[in-house]
């Protein structure tokens, strides 16, 4: 496991120079392109470390959501590849805004730094879909199980995320804002997942349970936004 020491300038929600600086820039850009309709906040945990799970419908919706907590006063960190902290740029925000990096080559150690910071206080934003959905209507696709391997081995609250509408400015895997009126996006944080049961169970066999059960209650809620009924049994 990594040192605690490496978390202690993220514990907690102090914000510090990056996340001020994409303030400045990204809400005057996020308030003239949505109309924000905010569900649930009052389920995120105040304080400590958490394991947010989303899914994901555009590059912008992390913003979005992001937008959302620092307004509870909570500061996400973002669970992303290691490749993101590797530009001069982009690198450096993921860097100095205090997200945790997850080296996919490292096997069973992938997660030790997001566990090492959930312990330490930070509310992590995972995407356990992995990437945007590609499925047309835009419902989640089968979800990863690090979300849940983080919350078991941290110990900490995993809350399911379900976000829609920032497609409607943004389309997936397009680079052409919509500009011209404000897209109602809506996000609802939805009751913790239930673990507490899968603890003394095999690590495989909980982390498993565990995934489905964000699945089914991420994708309810998902359709529950978006108005999509489930297919016929």
């Amino acid at each position: 496991m990594r040192p605690f020491t490496k978390f202690r300038d993220r514990r907690g929600d102090r914000r510090g120079f990056a996340w001020w600086l994409a303030l400045v820039v990204c809400k005057p850009i996020l308030v003239a392109l949505r109309r924000a309709d905010w569900r649930g906040v009052e389920r995120l945990p105040r304080s400590g470390g958490a394991v947010l799970a989303a899914n994901h419908v555009s590059h912008i919706d992390p913003l979005l959501v992001a937008e959302m907590l620092l307004a509870q006063d909570r500061v996400p960190r973002f669970l992303a590849k290691d490749t993101l902290f590797r530009g001069p740029v982009l690198g450096w925000w993921f860097r100095a805004a205090g997200h945790v990096k997850v080296d996919r080559a490292a096997g069973r150690a992938a997660y030790d730094d997001a566990v090492t910071a959930a312990r330490a206080g930070c509310l992590l934003l995972v995407y356990p879909e992995a990437s945007i959905t590609k499925r047309p209507d835009g419902l989640p696709m089968a979800m990863k199980s690090g979300a849940v391997r983080i919350a078991l081995e941290a110990s900490v609250p995993l809350v399911p995320v379900a976000q829609w509408g920032a497609q409607e400015i943004l389309p997936a895997y397009s680079g052409r804002l919509r500009w011209g009126r404000r897209r109602s996006v809506t996000v609802l944080v939805g009751e913790p997942i239930p673990l507490h049961d899968l603890r003394d169970l095999d690590q495989a066999r909980a982390v498993e349970l565990g995934r489905i059960r964000l699945e089914e209650r991420l994708t309810s809620m998902v359709r529950e936004l978006s108005g999509t009924l489930p297919s016929p049994q």
